[in-house]
């Protein structure tokens, strides 16, 4: 699976995130693989999508890189996961990741694939 170099820089950053966070928060092993799964689900959602690709609308407006922003940001701050609970970051991860997994499924899909929420 191919990453655009953008890509791969934008996933970087929300790994540096989550490693942050899972150091802050002492998480546990259970948490630890839901933050793997967090990074391999944006991953592959972003396998074979091109630089000039990651800039365009997919949700609401947002792109797909303004979303991995969003997330590296939004999973970046600690006294929100200490107020919420690493299960809310978990959770927003996984919401933002089905987003851009379900993006890619009018370019995969035969017809009347859906983008999503």
């Amino acid at each position: 699976m191919y990453l655009s170099p953008e890509a791969q820089r934008l996933l970087d950053d929300v790994r540096r995130s989550h490693g942050r966070l899972i150091e802050h928060t002492h998480a546990d092993e259970a948490h630890r693989r839901a933050f793997r799964a967090i990074y391999e689900a944006l991953e592959s959602a972003l396998g074979d999508v091109p630089d000039d690709h990651l800039d365009a609308p997919i949700d609401s407006g947002w792109s797909a890189a303004r979303v991995l922003v969003h997330v590296a940001e939004h999973d970046q701050r600690i006294e929100e996961a200490t107020r919420r609970g690493i299960e809310h970051m978990i959770e927003h991860g996984l919401e933002h990741a089905r987003t851009l997994w379900l993006a890619r499924l009018p370019h995969d899909a035969p017809s009347g694939g859906s983008a999503g929420c």
